[in-house]
């Protein structure tokens, strides 16, 4: 019988199926699910069939990859690569041997930092890994917020400034220069969904995965249908702004100044950093969604765009159709690529205009 889905993606994170999603099986074959936490955000997987093994087998699979990677991207964990890079030490001396230091690292790690390195390029160093020292006066890496100084904003950005790293794919390490210190938060978990899209295949299954904001639609529905995908209001916590349908075996990720932030002195800060200024991103954009089958690219380019603000950002997606975007703006203006198809108002009040190409 014919399998019914229905999911509504709550932007950032859709907590549970009951509260932000429904699956509905019409069928005799029940899903499996399960919620971890893990990278610092609740993760919930449900998988409703599969043409090798059984369900918990792809659950236990995918959760042991989770684990996996965490170890390898934890910056508090002395065994992590992270950890490894941040806290290289480097010999004494003024020439510039000393001041670079080799660091063995997994291939996973290597995999991240490329894409990483490269999204920097395309972007315009709009999406900046190096950015850890500003992130932590912000106290964004640990919680304990509060708003620096003007100096202290720019010393942090003189140290992201000469910070570089050059990989060695081939012998396994990277060359990080001192006082190279990265957070890998808008990229990592982008390349853990595109590494449990793997294991989905492998088992023919058929999964829905929330990854704390990522999304990733593993297979196709089984019914004929697309998957229908809601966007959050980014105005409005309790709504939906839009919806759209969506092929299977593709990351639908969210940045939103609404994710993180905190207040202080009647002002709201929020957590996504322009690598330019070192301060809360001053954008125009409220949230961008990037559709594809890249989650590691999809993860980066959604926050980049919302760095850029409207201008640049709608420029981008003009250029790049191997993504589909959905820019929200403090206008209330949806901007969509063509490639995503007919949008859904939820909410009369914005208005849709097309990204051509």
């Amino acid at each position: 019988m014919k399998r019914l889905f229905a999911i509504i993606i709550c932007v950032v994170l859709l907590i549970n199926l009951s509260s932000c999603a429904s699956v509905n099986l019409n069928g005799n074959e029940k899903e499996a699910t399960k919620t971890i936490t893990a990278m610092n955000t609740v993760m919930q997987i449900t998988v409703f069939n599969t043409s090798e093994g059984t369900n918990e087998d792809v659950l236990n699979a995918m959760v042991m990859r989770i684990e996996e990677l965490e170890k390898l991207f934890d910056p508090d964990l002395p065994e992590s690569d992270v950890y490894k890079i941040n806290n290289a030490e480097y010999a004494s001396g003024n020439d510039a041997a000393t001041k670079t230091k080799k660091v063995v690292l997994s291939r996973d790690t290597l995999n991240v930092l490329s894409s990483a390195i490269s999204n920097y390029r395309v972007t315009g160093y709009a999406f900046d890994i190096k950015l850890m020292p500003v992130i932590e006066l912000w106290g964004f890496d640990d919680g304990n917020y509060g708003v620096p100084k003007t100096e202290e904003i720019s010393e942090a950005l003189c140290v992201v400034e000469k910070s570089e790293i050059e990989i060695n794919s081939d012998e396994g390490y990277v060359l990080v220069t001192e006082g190279t210190r990265v957070s890998l938060g808008g990229i990592a978990k982008g390349y853990l969904g595109d590494e449990l899209l793997k294991i989905a295949r492998e088992y023919g299954a058929t999964a829905l995965l929330s990854l704390g904001g990522n999304i990733v639609l593993c297979g196709d529905k089984g019914d004929g249908d697309l998957w229908s995908v809601g966007i959050k209001n980014p105005k409005d916590a309790e709504s939906i702004a839009c919806s759209f349908k969506s092929a299977g075996n593709k990351s639908v990720v969210t940045s939103g100044a609404y994710e993180r932030y905190f207040k202080y002195g009647g002002k709201t800060y929020h957590h996504i950093i322009d690598p330019k200024t070192g301060c809360p991103s001053q954008s125009d954009v409220l949230s961008v969604t990037v559709i594809g089958e890249n989650g590691a690219n999809c993860d980066a380019l959604s926050t980049a765009l919302f760095v850029m603000g409207k201008e640049k950002a709608v420029a981008f997606a003009k250029e790049n159709n191997s993504y589909d975007f959905i820019l929200i703006t403090k206008n209330n203006e949806i901007y969509i690529t063509e490639g995503v198809g007919k949008i859904n108002l939820e909410d009369e009040s914005f208005k849709v205009k097309s990204i051509p190409r």
